[in-house]
């Protein structure tokens, strides 16, 4: 699945270089994610093997004992797995913020909600990252063996569910941002229909990471943290693959017939081309439904 993120990825970059010879920040972000989420696999394919076999023998199924520095490299490289982990999440978060900036941000209510919804991100994404560093129970103890050995499986169980908790509910806040938009743009409810499943498809990202939770809390409570590899290695995967997809939208819709967008608290007629939908070149099938000025057609290509 990884081969299949740096073809969207690159695909993405290729469509926007070939319209306007620069990348957005939308763009970049994604890319970001990609990099991010190949030092994620990376190093959980460095580590997994070794912690592993020692669950295995732990439960009398492997004659191979760890060593004590087979200890201090997993959870050391465990610990940094799980902030590279949370890095792609919101890497593609900020992402779909940049685009969704570039699309609506010429209502004033619009930005108003979007700087709400990314000061939530901002604050959860450091309490989700630094809280990370109490899963052995304090800071001081983040890479040690002998006191994570000791701590209790209630205390992962309650950090993967805080963690789940404030990602989900950002998702949540990621959909709703806007869809809320598409009742003032002057479409056909079918084409509104279609452009909201495209925004709602971070409800895929919502639904492996409640899979995930649930496989982690499950699978640490009967003592065979590893159940969840496959949902820890997906779900990340999968976010990023999410993030490219709406770049495509507009190789895969028909060129719709032109009509005017105007949104509450803004001009029309000719201010509207100064005050026109702005969208980023990816998705630019959505230009149908605007008049635009040259400098607001600038400004948004810079986000997408």
């Amino acid at each position: 699945m990884c081969v299949v993120d740096v073809l969207l990825t690159t695909g993405r970059f290729y469509l926007r270089w070939r319209k306007v010879g620069r990348l957005g920040w939308g763009a970049i972000l994604n890319g970001a994610a990609l990099v991010v989420l190949i030092a994620f696999l990376a190093t959980y394919q460095v580590y997994l093997p070794i912690d592993y076999n020692a669950q295995l023998y732990a439960l009398g199924l492997s004659d191979i004992a760890p060593t004590k520095r087979d200890a201090y490299f997993t959870l050391k490289m465990g610990t940094a797995n799980v902030m590279l982990f949370w890095a792609v999440i919101f890497l593609v978060k900020a992402s779909f913020l940049a685009l969704y900036w570039g699309v609506f941000s010429v209502s004033r209510g619009f930005r108003r909600a979007w700087w709400a919804v990314a000061i939530y991100h901002f604050v959860t994404f450091w309490a989700i990252f630094l809280s990370v560093l109490w899963h052995c129970g304090e800071p001081k103890h983040v890479v040690d063996p002998v006191a994570c050995s000791k701590r209790p499986q209630t205390l992962v169980v309650t950090l993967v569910s805080f963690w789940c908790v404030l990602n989900v509910f950002g998702d949540l806040l990621i959909i709703a941002l806007p869809l809320g938009m598409l009742k003032t743009l002057r479409m056909e409810r079918s084409q509104k229909v279609g452009l909201g499943v495209l925004f709602a498809i971070v409800i895929i990202d919502i639904v492996f990471d409640i899979l995930r939770t649930i496989y982690t809390a499950s699978s640490y409570l009967s003592n065979f943290p590893d159940h969840n590899a496959v949902w820890a290695l997906c779900e990340p995967t999968i976010a990023v693959m999410v993030c490219a997809l709406p770049s495509y939208r507009g190789l895969l819709s028909r060129r719709r017939s032109k009509s005017s967008t105007s949104f509450p608290g803004t001009a029309t007629s000719k201010s509207n081309d100064r005050q026109g939908l702005r969208v980023p070149v990816e998705m630019d099938d959505l230009s149908a439904y605007s008049l635009h000025s040259r400098s607001e057609v600038r400004s948004g290509q810079d986000l997408g």
